[in-house]
């Protein structure tokens, strides 16, 4: 009988929502709810902001994963991000994720998301898109309207760790669910 490998698994690097963040990003998903605008809405549990999808990790390179995430935290000092719009990938008139993001990156996430892919690129993964500072709050399976105009005030995000997720499907919920494979403290010095 032969011994079964290790499976691959679905990871991702991102940032976990304070409570504050996550509270009025869910109201947000809820004003644009409200509105009737057909989507399958994201649980509050699962917001976050994406900075690197990896895919489906080779169980061996699991641990330099979290290492490179560990060690672009301690190169990086805390900071915040205004997330001040609704918008959607790939445009508002016919949206296929809807998300809150920030209309200004400013130049810490930027660097932030750039040192992390670079990071994960010298261990052969490769991202298509640079990474846009948003959470995900719902995902349109046939776009038939723009997305409504949802007003709400600019949620202050503070950035002080990093998440290693990853991606196991929830099949009873017929969606996925995050689980932390590891998190890395920004630097506080």
């Amino acid at each position: 009988m032969s011994e079964a490998r290790p499976r691959k698994r679905k990871l991702f690097a991102g940032i976990e929502l304070d409570e504050a963040a996550r509270t009025a990003c869910a109201a947000v998903s809820e004003a644009l709810q409200q509105t009737g605008f057909p989507a399958k809405y994201e649980a509050p549990e699962k917001l976050h902001v994406t900075l690197a999808f990896l895919g489906y990790v080779n169980p061996e390179l699991v641990e330099a994963v979290e290492a490179a995430l560990h060690e672009i935290a301690a190169r990086t000092a805390p900071f915040a991000l205004s997330l001040d719009k609704i918008g959607a990938f790939p445009h508002e008139r016919r949206p296929r994720v809807v998300f809150v993001g920030a209309r200004a990156q400013g130049p810490a996430f930027r660097s932030l998301a750039e040192a992390l892919r670079r990071a994960y690129a010298a261990l052969g993964f490769t991202f298509d898109n640079d990474a846009v500072a948003h959470v995900t709050v719902a995902r349109v399976k046939e776009s038939r309207r723009p997305l409504p105009i949802v007003e709400f005030a600019p949620i202050l995000l503070k950035l002080d760790r990093l998440t290693l997720f990853e991606s196991l499907p929830d099949p009873a919920a017929r969606t996925s669910r995050y689980e932390r494979v590891g998190v890395a403290t920004l630097n506080q010095d």
